[in-house]
């Protein structure tokens, strides 16, 4: 994946990622382009991460990346399989894995993220409540450039767009109201995409 990432953009990996000792992890991501899987799994290796990613269920049926997303431990939801996908998760988090989710469930267009992020999903905070797991907000911004939504394959060009992947500090939810903890994660991931924007 990582030469895959570097066949179609220029990476800005952030080297040194903050992550607790010895707790549960939830990754929380920003989502705009199926590239963002390719990415996310190209910082993982980079940085030795052993994740569960939740994926949408029928990319699972596809032809190539089907095969791949299984071999690779990857978890697929949909509202019809959700309970079943977040108690995956949440046996993942208590075995000791870390677990990554776009909480925003799909990929969001432009003109529904005005401020870098659209609606998040509760589910995040239905695993993360009952793991106790510490939320990991990660940031990415360019990939839309490489992959649109709507297009079927990434787009090679001969200069690679830039994407790039940052990491928040780490936190705990500290209330039990599922709708409250999913904002507050998406303002963790919104509040780094302008952190991000300020440092252009």
């Amino acid at each position: 994946m990582s030469i895959l990432a570097s066949l179609f953009a220029k990476n800005d990996f952030q080297k040194d990622i903050p992550l607790p000792e010895n707790e549960p992890i939830l990754f929380a991501a920003n989502h705009r382009s199926f590239f963002d899987v390719i990415i996310a799994w190209a910082v993982f290796s980079r940085s030795g991460i052993n994740c569960h990613c939740l994926i949408r269920a029928d990319l699972f049926d596809k032809p190539v990346i089907g095969g791949w997303l299984k071999r690779n431990g990857c978890i697929p939801t949909s509202r019809q399989t959700r309970e079943e996908a977040e108690e995956r998760a949440i046996a993942e988090l208590k075995s000791g894995y870390a677990v990554a989710i776009m909480p925003e469930g799909r990929l969001v267009p432009s003109h529904e993220r005005p401020e870098g992020v659209g609606q998040g999903r509760p589910g995040i905070s239905r695993i993360a409540r009952a793991t106790g797991a510490t939320i990991v907000p990660v940031a990415i911004e360019g990939s839309e450039a490489v992959w649109p939504l709507g297009k079927a394959f990434p787009i090679p060009r001969l200069k690679r767009p830039l994407v790039s992947v940052r990491f928040g500090s780490p936190f705990n939810l500290s209330s039990d109201d599922d709708i409250k903890n999913v904002e507050t994660i998406m303002n963790s991931i919104k509040d780094l995409i302008s952190e991000m924007r300020k440092a252009r």
